[in-house]
């Protein structure tokens, strides 16, 4: 029988590269999602059949049904589908099968998960191993983040956030970091989720390897649990892995890599920050698990522009330089604005959305602390998706406050108001920097196009 999947909530940023996979294997495609976007627009060209709004009619004639965590169990397409028996999988079953049944390498950890997806991948590419790509964002060479390979090797992103990555046995288990977030789907317990990391890496296939990022105190504190094993840190000398030699400027990295006390290469990346030279080290490292050559892996981490919404420059008018990025934890706004400060000399502009009521009510005290390597932070409302409800004192307006207690100088703006107050208060040779997980990109590209025409 010809294989005719649907996808609720296909232009989501997980759903999306699976449809642009289930086109290249040649299936027919068709999904749904309550407004377009740039995904659909590119999915339809592609060959899906992709209506707008949620309908029972949608689901006749497929053969599967696929769905995200996203999507509330009493979707009338989901209810559809049970109702007429057509098998219906969550995403992360889908992708599991890929993964669990090729030379898997799963990313996960709480930052850094898609550049050093999209980092493996773009390396495996180019070194010729033609791998199938699952990424959870745009990225140049694979449309939506996503294609099938027929090399064997599949490559993705592995989400703690509602704990599918169980699901996944990789061959190549990379783990950056370990951080409260998402609680709300752990009991409100850290040691719950650290267990569920545990035991991701307990699922890494027998003659496989975990890749571990000890930069991180929590995967520090486990490492010794895993028996095979490779450690990678900035500058740790304990890890087998390291970084010698950095220097950064108008956002380019080069530093040595290390490894077991010799240096293996000098590398350039043209992506800002340490955090990025960190996420390249876990790429050296899977580089040369994998037998490939030092060149391609110096040539294919500087040919690396970036991800979509990471550190992403959107444009350079009247010398402002205006930078988009998804950082919406603490430890990655932090990290941010660090690459900013060190990379340029600029007055840093931060302009954050708040994403979900529950994170900020988590680390509304990180948060506060999070944003001294910007000389001005303008904080807009709480982007929270349904079905969170807000939770009564946290505010935009509060987590204002705590960041002024900080002596950072911050203000309270309404989204709608943030282009007009920007085009008020920029100046020369500053940098305007977009956070957050929500719509503020909206902002920086309607901020570029204002600046565009000079008004």
């Amino acid at each position: 029988m010809d294989q005719h999947i649907h996808l609720i909530g296909i232009g989501g940023t997980g759903m999306g590269p699976l449809a642009k996979i289930f086109l290249e294997m040649g299936f027919k495609v068709s999904g749904s999602d309550l407004s377009p976007s740039e995904t659909t627009d590119y999915l339809t060209e592609l060959g899906a059949q992709i209506d707008i709004g949620h309908s029972p009619s949608n689901v006749v004639g497929a053969t599967k049904v696929v769905y995200s965590t996203a999507v509330p169990f009493d979707n009338v397409e989901l209810v559809e589908a049970q109702k007429q028996g057509i098998p219906v999988l969550h995403r992360s079953e889908v992708w599991a099968d890929f993964l669990n049944n090729g030379k898997g390498i799963a990313v996960a950890g709480a930052h850094g998960k898609t550049t050093i997806s999209s980092m493996i991948s773009l390396l495996l590419e180019q070194a010729g191993f033609d791998p199938t790509v699952l990424i959870g964002a745009r990225f140049a060479p694979f449309g939506p983040g996503a294609k099938h390979g027929r090399g064997g090797y599949v490559v993705g992103e592995a989400d703690e956030s509602d704990r599918s990555f169980l699901r996944y046995h990789p061959t190549i288990a990379v783990v950056t970091s370990i951080e409260a977030d998402h609680l709300e789907n752990y009991q409100g317990k850290f040691e719950n989720l650290v267990s569920t990391y545990r035991q991701f890496l307990a699922n890494c296939k027998k003659d496989g390897v975990a890749i571990l990022g000890v930069d991180d105190k929590v995967v520090k504190e486990i490492v010794h649990e895993v028996e095979n094993k490779i450690t990678y840190a900035l500058h740790d000398r304990n890890a087998d892995w390291w970084a010698e030699n950095i220097t950064q400027s108008e956002g380019n990295c080069f530093f040595d890599a290390v490894y077991q006390g010799e240096t293996f290469g000098n590398f350039e990346l043209q992506i800002p920050g340490d955090y990025n030279i960190s996420n390249a080290l876990a790429t050296i490292a899977v580089g040369k698990y994998l037998g490939i050559e030092l060149e391609q892996i110096q040539s294919s981490l500087a040919n690396f522009s970036g991800a979509q919404r990471r550190f992403q420059k959107i444009c350079l008018k009247n010398d402002i330089l205006v930078i988009d990025d998804y950082a919406h934890h603490p430890t990655e706004i932090q990290a941010t604005l660090k690459a900013a400060k060190d990379g340029w000399n600029r007055r840093i502009i931060a302009v954050f959305q708040p994403h979900r009521y529950s994170r900020t009510s988590y680390l509304m005290e990180e948060f506060a602390s999070s944003f001294t390597n910007c000389n001005l932070a303008l904080i807009t409302d709480v982007y929270s998706p349904p079905p969170e409800k807000p939770i009564a004192g946290v505010s935009a307006e509060v987590l204002v406050e705590k960041v002024k207690q900080k002596g950072v100088v911050a203000s309270y703006i309404k989204e709608a108001d943030l282009v007009e107050h920007l085009l008020k208060i920029v100046e020369p040779n500053d940098m305007v920097i977009t956070m957050g997980a929500g719509s503020i990109f909206k902002t920086a590209h309607e901020f570029c196009r204002r600046l565009a025409i000079g008004s």
